[in-house]
């Protein structure tokens, strides 16, 4: 494979972060399609594309999907917020609440909590969003009677 000179950004040793797995440093450089990584936390090297490296888009592929959930918080109505411990096997999920009791769920049940959690934050960090059907429309009929009147203003 023939090498080509690499952008400053891509230089040998230069540091990226990734969405999900930490740090990736490069190791070598071939093209826009060939850039060699390791992984700062596990040592994995692994070929990337140089855009996919500068977006972040960078997998882990020795860690499990499902590792990536240790650490985060999640609301119950039951139990409270609860930590991620640790998921084992495929479907069950350990977690931890305020008193350290142990708690167990299937992933899909926690994943549907971490999303009602996201849902939640979006809308308190919008409180301009129309909420309802209602208010859109009577916000539409406001600027519409402006834009009415701008327009009949404009000709005189």
């Amino acid at each position: 494979m023939k090498k080509i000179a690499a952008p400053l950004d891509m230089l040998n040793g230069s540091k990226f972060k990734t969405n999900k797995h930490g740090y990736v440093s490069v190791v070598e450089y071939y093209n826009c399609h060939t850039v060699i990584v390791a992984f700062e936390n596990t040592g994995n090297i692994r070929a990337i594309s140089a855009a996919k490296l500068r977006n972040g888009n960078v997998p882990d592929r020795d860690i499990p999907p499902e590792s990536v959930l240790v650490g985060e918080r999640v609301k119950s109505l039951k139990h409270g917020w609860l930590t991620i411990t640790k998921v084992e096997s495929e479907n069950i999920v350990l977690m931890v609440n305020d008193q350290n009791e142990e708690i167990q769920m299937l992933l899909p049940a926690v994943q549907k909590m971490k999303n009602k959690l996201n849902e939640m934050e979006a809308i308190k960090s919008d409180p301009n969003k129309p909420i309802s059907l209602k208010d859109l429309t009577k916000r539409n009929k406001k600027i519409n009677s402006i834009v009415k009147k701008m327009l009949t203003d404009y000709g005189s």
